[in-house]
């Protein structure tokens, strides 16, 4: 066995892909939780996000490398989990008006990239201060690349429900050792609970809930485009959409909230005058570390063991990228993102 994988949420089972095409034998533990973060998440590809639009580095790059990981992942599977949408960004203020206004005349070659002008304002989608569309963007249905990878994985003899308490794990000059099966090296991508364990409980972890409601917009059926305007929806079919999100860093448990739905029942109405009904409600803990920024690599003086936590909300777009460079890290020694690698930061 090269490696045991814990946790199968997004960023263990993008590790799984990479390690699995470099010819790793993996082995993937999970606690199967039905709530888990990334089963309640909405699975958004947003390239340009927040109210100063600003381009991310890299952009590009990570971009075209994670539209062609989901396509290969979707022909080696045979199953369509990311769906591509433009995205319908509605000025909430002529603040971010004027704010689009200066970032597309620094570059506005960059920005025509990614953006096309907002090709319809209507009364159920009213844009005073106006808008732009986002070209390149999407959704991944979640559970069903989680699903997908799972069945992959046990096709392969390659994972396994259980909780792996790191106390459980030996480490020796030659490997690792969890029960009955050793490996070489362990990489713990546990979600919000990724300082839960005696080996990275140092790493300053600032999990926070959120909720997602599914509702139906009759009125609105014929909607193709992701609405992003402060809250965001997106289209299911049938006038069904997702809609979110909250943050609360102050949760005491898991599980949807009375305060989380009238959040979210209050952005959709800034979005929309159209009748919204509730069909479900779902809330999940998100694995956020410091300024929402993505860590990984090695552990500072046990190297066999591993960290990858901190996709955040942005995991869909940045995720397929930092697992490729990580498992490049992991099987040949690859330079990790300096940015994102946890020695760096936490020395």
């Amino acid at each position: 066995m090269n490696y045991i994988i814990v946790g199968q949420g997004l960023a263990g089972s993008l590790l799984a892909w990479q390690l699995l095409r470099r010819d790793q034998r993996v082995l993937v533990v999970d606690r199967d939780e039905l709530a888990s973060s990334s089963k309640v998440a909405a699975g958004l590809l947003t390239p340009i996000t927040g109210s100063r639009f600003t381009i991310p580095e890299g952009l590009p790059e990570r971009l075209n490398f994670a539209h062609r990981f989901y396509w290969d992942t979707e022909e080696a599977t045979h199953e369509r989990f990311f769906h591509h949408h433009r995205i319908a960004r509605i000025f909430r203020s002529q603040q971010e008006h004027t704010e689009w206004g200066k970032r597309r005349a620094r570059d506005p070659g960059l920005y025509e990239k990614f953006c096309t002008p907002l090709t319809t304002a209507s009364k159920l989608l009213p844009a005073p201060h106006g808008g732009f569309e986002m070209k390149l963007g999407g959704w991944m249905n979640m559970p069903l690349f989680l699903e997908v990878t799972r069945q992959h994985l046990l096709e392969r003899t390659a994972y396994a429900i259980a909780k792996l308490n790191s106390d459980e794990v030996k480490v020796n000059d030659t490997g690792i050792r969890w029960k009955n099966i050793e490996a070489d090296g362990i990489i713990f991508a546990e979600g919000w609970r990724g300082n839960q364990n005696r080996f990275f409980d140092w790493v300053p972890m600032n999990p926070a809930a959120g909720d997602i409601l599914d509702i139906s917009i009759p009125k609105l059926e014929k909607e193709s485009r992701i609405i992003n305007s402060g809250g965001w929806l997106i289209p299911m079919g049938d006038g069904r959409f997702r809609a979110g999100s909250t943050y609360r860093h102050d949760f005491d448990e898991v599980g949807p909230h009375d305060e989380g739905r009238a959040e979210v029942l209050a952005k959709l109405a800034a979005i929309t005058p159209a009748e919204v009904e509730v069909i479900g409600h779902r809330s999940a803990i998100r694995p956020t570390i410091r300024r929402s920024q993505v860590f990984m690599g090695r552990h500072p003086s046990e190297p066999r063991v591993a960290f990858f936590n901190g996709l955040g909300s942005k995991g869909v777009l940045n995720g397929p990228w930092h697992a490729d460079r990580l498992a490049e890290h992991l099987v040949s020694g690859g330079e990790l993102p300096e940015k994102a690698d946890i020695l760096a930061n936490f020395p």
